[in-house]
């Protein structure tokens, strides 16, 4: 699975393509119970083995790790290949995820990306199908019953992430299909998020018509494992409530209206021209002052502190550009901008008040403060600025 996190918190096993690899503190957990599910069935069969069992039923757990650690380096290298800044890969109780960076995503990136992780399991799980098929029956043993096991894993890890909802990368694929079909993102996730939920109920269906109430462990673990998809369906409905409130917005439709000036321009003349603008009955907002840098060609915003600072007997020798907040070239975007693109054009820009783990309605108000259009005050251009 794919998608952002928190700083991980455990072990940082190495790098692999250039990618981070690290093994949450969560992950002893499941290696426990992944010893005391197996390792007493492994004794029950081996006997001679003793304590050895619950070696190779640990080796199942290393196995497992190891499977979902391919799942998560073909999303992160597969989405690098498509584009996308790929931060780290951590390997936790509920399995795995990559993080990236902010994306311009399409339909069809994301259902690629989706996709290759369980395909990567189902490659596996064939060539230890294989492998036992081919193998003399006689080489059974605890190497073959482990064997067994991680096949089984994989087909189970490599299916199961194929289901259509999400947070499993089959939801993904559903999101996009019906992202490319309506032309809506917020609409994808939505239909993708709600099947999410429907699996989490159809498992719960499952944990009564085969009374898993009888084994503590296995109710636990489904139980968990439906609680998990639940909350990440529920997550997912959230943030797509947001991108279909912004999805209608246009750029210019919140912009505010500036006046441009040269960066050389003494600030006593810029005083002047917004006097002037403003005059004469004018009810609306006060322009903000921008600039173009023509040599770096970067935007700045006067800064209404700097600027006050400015002794009255300074402001005919001190150009405007010394008072302003500069930006890259990156803080404009087209007037025509879809608010859910714009978000995205702002938080793969790097700026601060684009943070992907704070998607709420409030952060987008505050967001829409920061943004106006780069262009004169008489003549509005087609481009909003940061």
């Amino acid at each position: 699975m794919s998608g952002g996190s928190a700083a991980p918190r455990g072990l940082r096993l190495g790098r692999i393509g250039g990618v981070d690899v690290h093994l949450d503190r969560s992950w002893f957990v499941i290696a426990v119970v992944t010893v005391v599910l197996y390792g007493p069935i492994l004794w029950r069969v081996y006997p001679e083995l003793g304590w050895l069992n619950l070696v190779i039923a640990f080796g199942f757990a290393v196995g497992l790790a190891f499977s979902v650690l391919v799942h998560e380096v073909a999303h992160a290298l597969v989405g690098r290949a498509a584009g996308w800044p790929v931060g780290r890969i951590v390997l936790t109780l509920m399995g795995g995820h990559t993080t990236f960076g902010a994306v311009r995503a399409s339909p069809g990136s994301t259902a690629v990306v989706s996709l290759v992780g369980p395909i990567a399991n189902i490659i596996l799980a064939g060539i230890g199908t294989a492998l036992m098929l081919l193998a003399p029956a006689q080489n059974a043993g605890p190497g073959w019953a482990l064997l067994q096991l991680l096949v089984f894993a994989n087909w189970i890890l490599g299916l199961f992430n194929l289901l259509p909802g999400l947070p499993l990368d089959g939801g993904r694929v559903v999101e996009a299909i019906v992202w490319r079909l309506t032309g809506s993102e917020s609409k994808g996730t939505t239909v993708a998020a709600w099947s999410g939920r429907g699996l989490a109920a159809l498992i719960v269906v499952w944990i009564v018509w085969q009374r898993l109430w009888s084994s503590p462990i296995t109710l636990l673990i489904t139980l968990m494992i439906a609680a998990f998809i639940f909350m990440g369906a529920s997550q997912a409905l959230k943030q797509a409530k947001v991108l279909g409130r912004v999805h209608p917005l246009r750029a210019a439709s919140i912009a505010r209206p500036a006046l441009e000036f040269s960066p050389d321009l003494p600030l006593s003349l810029v005083d002047s021209s917004v006097l002037a603008a403003t005059s004469q009955g004018y009810s609306g907002w006060t322009p903000d002052v921008v600039a173009r840098d023509a040599a770096s060609g970067h935007l700045g915003v006067l800064s209404p502190q700097r600027a006050a600072a400015v002794p009255t007997d300074l402001r005919g020798s001190t150009p405007v550009g010394n008072v302003m907040e500069w930006a890259p070239t990156e803080a404009s975007a087209p007037a025509d901008e879809r608010g859910d693109d714009l978000l995205r054009h702002l938080e793969i820009n790097g700026f601060p008040c684009c943070s992907s783990s704070i998607l709420t309605a409030p952060w987008w108000a505050w967001c829409t403060t920061r943004i106006w259009p780069a262009t004169s005050w008489a003549d509005e251009d087609s481009h909003a600025s940061r």
